[in-house]
This record gives structure tokens, sequence and C-alpha cells, in this order.
């Protein structure tokens, strides 16, 4: 917005200066049609142009204020380009943040179940097995080992599937936290070069 208002008053002092220098060129005599050095300049010519001194200072005035205004905007331009940067480079460490915290979040749901998945492995060993059966009294103890056996192993199944879409999961968020962590570097440069005086 403060782009737009510095825009205004260059495009008029440039239409201005542009007035002045078409001005004063239409008054000066083409270099064809200049005159000899023993010939004086007509009075009629001074009469018509007694300000050209005047427009030639101003012309002068508008130029430099031309030229303060254009080292301005290209100052207004760089203070854009770092603000811009400084933003871009908060959202991506709010970004690496996230995925962190979401790698963090993983791993204190993947450990329980890391245990239970070596209880499940435990309990599957025959001796264990033996050592569960025989407090147990049934006609048929080798159709309760199977179903004890089955159960274990479908619990164990869910267990591999879970823990291997957190596996996933990691990979994907480290990819992810990789990704934006040298995008962080790259704005780093950018904002430090922007800043450079």
């Amino acid at each position: 917005m403060g782009l737009t208002r510095v825009r205004g008053p260059i495009t008029a002092l440039l239409l201005v200066a542009s007035c002045a220098v078409s001005y004063i060129s239409a008054q000066q005599p083409a270099k064809d049609q200049q005159p000899n050095a023993n010939e004086k300049p007509s009075s009629a010519s001074q009469e018509n142009c007694p300000d050209s001194e005047l427009l030639r200072k101003s012309v002068s005035q508008l130029n430099g204020e031309v030229q303060r205004l254009k080292r301005r905007v290209a100052e207004l331009e760089k203070d854009r380009l770092a603000t811009t940067l400084q933003e871009q480079l908060e959202k991506e460490e709010q970004r690496g943040e996230g995925l962190q915290l979401h790698l963090l979040e993983i791993s204190e749901k993947e450990e329980p179940l890391k245990a239970k998945f070596d209880q499940l492995n435990q309990q599957l060993r025959p001796e264990a097995m033996e050592r569960t059966m025989a407090g147990i009294g049934s006609v048929h103890p080798e159709d309760l080992r199977d179903e004890t056996r089955k159960r274990l192993l479908n619990e164990k199944l869910r267990l591999q599937a879970q823990l291997e879409l957190f596996r996933q999961d990691r990979v994907r968020t480290q990819a992810s936290l990789a990704t934006t962590d040298a995008a962080i570097q790259r704005l780093k440069m950018k904002l430090a070069e922007a800043l450079r005086p």
C-alpha cells in the first residue's frame, strides 16, 4: 500500500519533467540550424523563452527528486522482500515444529504397542504356552492350546499392522521434516542477503 502512495508522486514528477524537457527542446534550435559562432542569438528567441533558465533549474530539481524517489522505492521493495521472506521463514519453522511434535506422538503411541508385541512373542513360545496350559484342566488341552495360540497370533498380526502404519507415517514425516529444514536454510540465506546493506 505504501508503494502505491509513492508511485503517484513519481508519475506526476516524471510527467512534469517530461513536459519541461520537451518545452526546452522545442525552444532550442536544432543542431543543423545552429547559428554560427559569429551570429548572436536573435532577441526574438530570447524574448520567447525568458524562463528557460528557470525551467532548466526546475528540471534539474525534478530529476533529483525522481532519483530520490527511485531510491526510496528500491528501499521499500527491499523491505517488502525481507518481510515476505521473514513470514515464509516463520511459517516453515512452525511447520518444522509441528512435524517434530508429530514424530514424538508417533513414538509415544508406538512404545506400548512394541511392548505388547514383545509380550505376545514371549507368550507364543512353546514353553510359555505349556506353562499357561498347565494350570487349566481340560478334556482336550490341544484344542485349547490351538485356540489360545490362534488368538495370540491374530493379536500379534493386528499389532504388526498398526506398527507398520506408524513406521510408514514416521518415514513420511521425517522426509517432510528434511524438506522443511532445507527450505528453512534457503530462506535464512535469502533473508540475510535481503537485509545486507
